[in-house]
């Protein structure tokens, strides 16, 4: 595939806004300080700090004006917090409750608003004050050098599976799909009811019953950010925004899960593949996907066995090196692992690890999969008894496999997740089933 062709929709990184920090400040406007215009903030903004006594830094905001009243998140490399403020006229206020090396500190905003333009001052008290300008919108992608080098080339995985050059996937009319394994229909038991399974996060799946599977082919992988982004380039698809701190994710890391797609963008990936003939495509049922990670291989708690390898999957514990209990591993994730996931691809070039019996890799961790079923906590208690769809409507769509983030107890092979059909996450992707015209 020509890269050269992505020209055009290359990002670098956008600073997306994820905090969960200190509760929002809330202040009423005082008597008498009612004006009647107020400048329109609303979305995202970029602030360039001028002078401090830290030297020049960048600021990523993200705003919602409800009349005179602004709140929002605020966010650099070394501080990020919540604000709330008010905008009178074309003058802004706000207070950011910020946290600066594990600590908390208040900035104080105060800004001349001119169209897409502000400027203003920040007063951090005993920190000093510093100067800066805000411009409306995204920051500007910086280019990606023209010979920068990718990771994971496909050439270097040594693997018995299907490659187009340093990309994995097949080559149809000069544009790159995924490669499918054909799947033979069968029987299992769907489900895990093991003392294994904590029933905090096993309710849904515990009921364990017989499900007869028609044939289907399933990608080998998840979909790829170079497969995805074929299909971006060939219906003028705007590509997914890269996570925070992740780099020019897409164009660099070519063969790693794309993240940051909701349902609705899987399936259209989907039926675009439908547009190219040779079968019917769309995400995998819940059915179909569980037993494909079995593997012919009925009352497994996880895809390589019953007890959890630490370099089985890409999931927290294969960085962590070890299995601790939850408290350990909070106690990572806050000084390690949300640092990193900051910072640098926390997925993994797909078939990094072992796949199962049947040819599949990744069912378990790197990325959640979005699956064609709605969800519905009880369904397993009253689905068809072969090829279950799922529930006709729903909230909420299911996901399976786990992802980077998770520990080893939500990794069964049988575990469900489920999110709003909208989200996109930097731990979700998902992967394409095809089924035979009738």
């Amino acid at each position: 595939m020509d890269e050269r062709g992505f020209s055009s929709v290359q990002r670098a990184v956008i600073f997306r806004i994820l905090l969960t920090l200190l509760a929002a400040l809330f202040a009423a406007p005082g008597p008498g300080n009612a004006t009647t215009t107020s400048a329109s903030l609303s979305g995202e903004w970029h602030f360039d700090v001028l002078t401090s006594p830290n030297g020049p830094g960048r600021r990523e905001v993200l705003f919602l004006q409800e009349g005179e009243r602004v709140i929002g998140f605020i966010d650099s490399n070394s501080a990020s917090g919540r604000f709330v403020g008010r905008v009178d006229g074309t003058h802004l206020e706000f207070t950011a409750v910020l946290e600066f090396g594990g600590q908390p500190m208040a900035a104080d905003y105060r800004a001349d608003i001119d169209g897409d333009r502000m400027s203003g001052t920040i007063e951090y008290g005993l920190y000093g004050k510093a100067t800066f300008v805000g411009f409306r919108g995204r920051r500007p992608a910086e280019p990606t050098a023209p010979d920068a080098e990718f990771v994971g080339s496909a050439r270097e995985a040594d693997l018995a599976v299907a490659t187009a050059g340093a990309f994995f996937g097949v080559l149809d009319e000069g544009v790159l799909l995924p490669e499918m394994i054909a799947v033979e229909g069968g029987r299992f038991r769907m489900g895990n009811n093991s003392p294994a399974v904590n029933p905090d996060y096993g309710a849904d799946f515990a009921f364990v019953h017989p499900v007869k599977i028609s044939a289907f082919r399933m990608s080998r992988f998840p979909v790829t950010n170079a497969q995805y982004l074929a299909f971006c380039a060939a219906t003028n698809r705007e590509p997914p925004t890269p996570p925070k701190g992740w780099g020019d994710y897409l164009f660099l890391y070519p063969n790693h899960p794309v993240v940051n797609v909701n349902a609705a963008d899987a399936e259209d990936y989907a039926r675009w593949l439908s547009t190219r003939g040779d079968g019917t495509w769309r995400l995998p049922t819940e059915a179909e996907w569980e037993y494909a990670a079995r593997a012919g291989v009925d009352g497994q708690n996880f895809v390589f066995g019953n007890d959890w390898k630490i370099d089985g999957a890409n999931i927290s514990i294969w960085r962590i090196g070890a299995i601790p209990d939850r408290d350990g591993w909070k106690a990572w994730w806050d000084s390690e692992g949300q640092r990193m996931s900051q910072s640098e691809p926390m997925t993994t070039r797909v078939g990094r690890f072992p796949p199962n019996a049947w040819g599949f890799y990744d069912m378990a961790g790197n990325v959640w999969e979005w699956m064609h079923d709605w969800y519905q906590a009880d369904y397993y208690k009253v689905s068809p008894a072969e090829d279950p769809m799922g529930p006709e409507t729903g909230d909420e769509k299911v996901l399976r496999g786990c992802s980077w983030y998770n520990k080893p107890d939500v990794c069964f092979i049988a575990t469900r997740d489920r999110y709003a059909p909208d989200r996109r996450l930097y731990y979700n992707g998902f992967r394409v089933v095809a089924t035979a015209n009738p």
